[in-house]
């Protein structure tokens, strides 16, 4: 599982990785919990980030994507 930090444009981004095969959990205040596509958690992270920062909002939003430990 991987969190995401996120304080705008929640809903626009959890559809991105909806319609990119991560499973929306839960949210718990400012982190969004997503199960991933794979078992490899690093690399679904940062595809995660990946996939937000090709965004048009991408590059001006504040986040961090962050492995469940």
């Amino acid at each position: 599982m991987i969190f995401l930090n996120l304080a705008q444009m929640q809903d626009q981004v959890v559809r991105l990785l909806e319609e990119n095969g991560f499973h929306f959990v839960k949210k718990a205040g400012l982190k969004h919990y997503f199960e991933t596509p794979t078992n490899n958690l690093e690399d679904d992270a940062r595809r995660a980030k990946e996939l937000i920062k090709a965004q048009p909002y991408g590059s001006v939003l504040y986040f961090n994507v962050e492995v469940v430990k």
